[in-house]
């Protein structure tokens, strides 16, 4: 019977109701669900050792006749099967524990292969319950599939139903580009890629056909991600606004601006005055200036009568951008008010009201502002700083409270490059490197919490200096191997009772987090014991030196970002890590971090070493979609993927005369 893509999988012999049922948990409904549903690995049994040959431990394929067998049944132990096997250079027993169904199956004389562990137990070379596979001369598979599986399906089952679904299929899905770009790229065809997938005839065809289902894969994310750029920054709306805007900024400003912050700004400029809708990531160091350029934004549209809102993961680091920047609003005659989860009652209520009729030009504030009753008059611009803190339902509420609502993320998280263009492909990519001049100068050191006498030493130097600085602990509270944010300050506290030390944390109070803080900026209190609650966007520039207990219990670009709290005021600035385990890898990662200074560097040394999943987590993204691709490994085919499409998209922006790619647009 022959079988189309869009076939019900039950129409396969051998699929009953049950299977059905099993599949459907595998996310296997259809003939083309199943043809995408690649092995995780292959079996190579094209190398065979002789029995003669054999070492204790090894892995690999032997191929032999049965010369005996027997079936043993042990009193409260597994029953077995024992098979003796020869290829005439000696004897292997293979052991098959609770299958002594198989003695059926195996008949004296007849050839099988067999793959498996050697061991060595008695005096006997043995593989206890190998994969086998009967051999008489046929073919046979000699690269082996082996399939992510779930309960009730054998490999041997689904390799048999992925065959007769191969056998009887009378289409296949339809080619991406056509076989002259296929050629220019150096890519097979989808016939051949499918084949060659599950059972492939040699290695290079199985290199081959994987690699043309990574360009696959890739290709269509990113047609997806650039698609999605191009419509939703389609909009009539062009704002008429000059260049000069951004010197008449200046002018309000106490410091000048970078070349790279003006840069990004007249991109901003330029995309508004085209009426291209804004969808742009900036990545920038700590300390380069990213805030100003939210400002910036935030007051051009202010001055055409637009509100704005500027999103932040904490109340703290919206409370100080408050602080930093109400005035230079209220100066201008721009209304600018906080919006947090603390403001309570009928002063929150006045707030939504005054947004709402349009007499907040900017508000600044956290997860309150997406809250449902939280309408807005005329909104034309979302800044959300640190996005990599909010999930993408959340981030997309805003978008939706008005029409053709401008949209920039920021984060000083390193992302990789290559990252940052698969999973933000939709976006325009701004690089803020530059930190503006006398910023920024960390000196960072690896210490064993053996040494904890010189780090009190060390802090006694600073205070006498009259500097102040931060100790980070992984938690709050006291935890089984952990150092904790409590204990830590009751420790200092008895060690150097001589100095100012306080303690801060997500649990205390908004106003005594406030108070803290503000006597902390006065240099009131010299040391603050905390948590990563100072990780995103805490200013106090003449925070000196930075001591992170327990420094393996944090990832590099969390260390990066709490390194970026100190020697913001043009000194140099003192970041230790202090480690409490003696493992090597451990070690080479915090001494690998150690050399290492520019978030770029720390993104590219977390990815290799990590991997993107761990790096992006799934709180924002979810599990990357990828059957086959690994961006690690396949990034030279991600980046010609990205280049076709962008090829592609250039020459025919809406797709009219390649319209067949529409369908691959979700």
């Amino acid at each position: 019977m022959k079988v189309s893509l869009n076939t019900p999988l039950n129409q396969i012999k051998g699929i009953g109701k049950e299977k059905e049922k099993i599949f459907k948990k595998l996310g296997i409904e259809k003939i083309e669900d199943i043809l995408f549903y690649f092995p995780r690995k292959y079996l190579n049994l094209k190398k065979i050792t002789k029995i003669g040959d054999l070492k204790e431990e090894q892995i690999c394929t032997i191929k032999a006749s049965i010369l005996t067998k027997e079936e043993r049944k042990l009193y409260g132990r597994a029953n077995y099967l024992k098979l003796a096997v020869t290829d005439g250079t000696g004897i292997l027993y293979v052991i098959f524990f609770n299958q002594t169904y198989l003695k059926n199956f195996f008949q004296i004389g007849e050839n099988f292969i067999f793959y498996g562990k050697v061991e060595y137990f008695n005096k006997e070379f043995e593989m206890i319950n190998p994969f086998y596979e009967k051999y008489n001369g046929k073919k046979i598979d000699w690269i082996l599939p082996i399939y992510p599986l779930t309960k009730g399906i054998t490999q041997r089952y689904i390799r048999k139903i992925v065959k007769e679904v191969l056998k009887n299929l009378s289409e296949f899905p339809e080619e991406i580009l056509p076989v002259e770009r296929r050629l220019s790229i150096g890519i097979s065809n989808i016939k051949h890629a499918l084949f060659n997938i599950h059972f492939p005839i040699s290695e290079i065809n199985l290199e081959k056909a994987r690699d043309y289902l990574v360009f696959r894969e890739f290709f269509i994310l990113q047609l997806n991600l650039l698609w999605k750029k191009h419509i939703e920054q389609k909009t009539e709306e062009k704002i008429d606004i000059d260049f000069k805007l951004i010197e008449e900024f200046e002018k309000y400003l106490p410091f000048k601006l970078t070349k790279n912050q003006k840069e990004i700004m007249e991109e901003i400029v330029e995309d508004i005055k085209k009426g291209k809708l804004i969808r742009r990531l900036i990545y920038g160091e700590v300390g380069s200036g990213k805030t100003t350029i939210a400002i910036f934004v935030l007051w051009l549209f202010a001055k055409i009568g637009f509100q704005g809102v500027f999103l932040c993961p904490t109340e703290i680091l919206a409370q100080q951008h408050y602080i930093n920047w109400n005035v230079f609003f209220l100066n201008q005659n721009i209304s600018v008010f906080l919006l947090t989860g603390s403001l309570v009652g009928k002063e929150k209520n006045k707030l939504r009201e005054e947004i709402e009729k349009g007499g907040v030009n900017v508000i600044i504030g956290t997860h309150a502002i997406l809250n449902e009753k939280v309408n807005f008059k005329n909104l034309k611009v979302v800044i959300v700083d640190e996005q990599h803190k909010f999930g993408v339902k959340q981030q997309e509420t805003l978008k939706e409270k008005s029409k053709n609502v401008h949209y920039i993320t920021m984060s000083a998280t390193p992302i990789p490059r290559t990252i940052a263009l698969t999973l933000y492909g939709n976006m325009d990519f701004s690089i803020l490197g530059e930190v503006p001049k006398g910023k920024r100068q960390v000196i960072t050191f690896l210490f064993s919490s053996k040494d904890k006498e010189k780090i009190y030493s060390f802090i006694r130097y600073q205070i006498s200096q009259r500097k102040i600085g931060f100790v980070v602990t992984p938690a709050i509270k006291e935890n089984e191997n952990i150092e904790s944010a409590e204990e830590k300050f009751k420790e200092i506290s008895e060690n150097l009772p001589e100095i100012e030390v306080a303690l801060l944390h997500g649990k205390i109070e908004k106003e005594k987090q406030e108070e803290i803080l503000e006597k902390f900026r006065n240099k009131e209190i010299k040391l603050l014991v905390t948590t990563t609650i100072i990780e995103s966007g805490i200013d106090i520039p003449y925070a000196s030196f930075i001591i992170i207990e327990q420094a393996e219990r944090f990832g590099l670009a969390q260390l990066h970002q709490l390194r970026g709290r100190v020697g913001r005021s043009g000194e140099i600035g003192y970041c230790f890590l202090i480690v409490y385990s003696d493992d090597e890898e451990i070690n080479k990662r915090l001494s690998d971090f150690v050399e290492k200074e520019t978030g770029f560097d720390i993104a590219e040394l977390d990815f290799n070493l990590r991997g993107p999943g761990d790096i992006l987590g799934t709180r924002q993204h979810g599990i990357l979609p990828l059957k086959i691709g690994d961006i690690k490994r396949d990034i030279e085919i991600l980046k010609i993927a990205r280049n076709e499409v962008e090829r592609i998209l250039k020459i025919d922006p809406n797709l009219e005369k390649l319209s067949y790619l529409k369908k691959l647009i979700k």
